[in-house]
């Protein structure tokens, strides 16, 4: 596969009243086109930075990103951005949340309310359209926020920590619901997680960070055996899963 988003040699510093902190150094990757890579590494060694680089909302000091072989700036390539929390407004249905995005760039038209439509039918909450973010479980909030982000119809997404103020098991669940409308999309997804088993779960390829200033100090290919369909639930039932962790957990207990 053709590689669609590449970092060259990607530094960024933070600067402050006390000084310069180098965030990251020295970066360099590649990532596949329809590929699911995860980022994984200590507190504070530069994984959200990394994604706010690659999403444009932060400008590298040194080194070039490329989307599809053309700078950042230059590409036409629509990167999809879903945060930690979902960001969903009380005021507004499930339906004008998703619309939300859509609002803001000035591309409502009807076109893009039939794909919404057909992203909320699609993926559970087409007989939500009316209800109130309150009135949904954590798990469909989140599926809420992921199709208000696919709605944009972007070619990358960028996932930072998606899953993280949900209980252990709706995190689970939406995992795999996330992972299954993420694979059915065909898009490229990078997820940054603290969670050592879910990168493992949910990607083809685990980046391991350096403590700050992090740089990239492994990749490791994830490719595990399971009796069905590759989903994150089998995948923590394969036999070389727990071969995985103990890997990356030794890597990251070196740092």
């Amino acid at each position: 596969m053709k590689n669609i988003l590449s970092l060259s040699n990607v530094n960024y510093s933070y600067h402050t009243k006390e000084g310069e902190t180098v965030a990251l150094q020295d970066v360099n990757l590649n990532i596949e086109e329809g590929s699911f890579v995860a980022i994984v590494g200590p507190s504070g060694c530069g994984k959200s930075t990394l994604l706010s680089l690659v999403s444009g909302l932060a400008k590298p000091d040194k080194g070039e990103i490329y989307v599809k072989n053309k700078p950042l700036s230059q590409s036409e390539v629509r990167i999809g951005y879903m945060l930690q929390r979902d960001n969903l407004f009380e005021w507004r249905t499930v339906y004008k949340n998703v619309l939300l995005g859509l609002e803001t760039r000035k591309e409502l038209t009807q076109k893009k309310k039939q794909l919404v439509n057909n992203l909320l039918e699609a993926y559970g909450l087409g007989n939500f359209k009316n209800a109130k973010p309150s009135q949904l479980s954590g798990g469909m909030r989140q599926r809420a926020a992921l199709i208000r982000t696919l709605a944009l119809e972007p070619d990358i997404l960028l996932l930072d920590e998606p899953f993280s103020a949900l209980d252990y098991q709706t995190r689970l669940e939406v995992g795999d619901d996330i992972y299954k409308i993420i694979k059915e999309q065909g898009k490229t997804a990078i997820l940054v997680t603290h969670d050592i088993a879910e990168a493992i779960a949910m990607a083809q390829k685990v980046i391991i960070l350096t403590s700050r200033p992090g740089t990239i100090r492994d990749i490791i290919d994830i490719n595990v055996t399971t009796l069905e369909e590759r989903t994150p639930f089998t995948t923590r039932c394969a036999p070389e899963f727990s071969s995985y962790f103990n890997k990356i957990w030794k890597e990251l207990s070196n740092e």
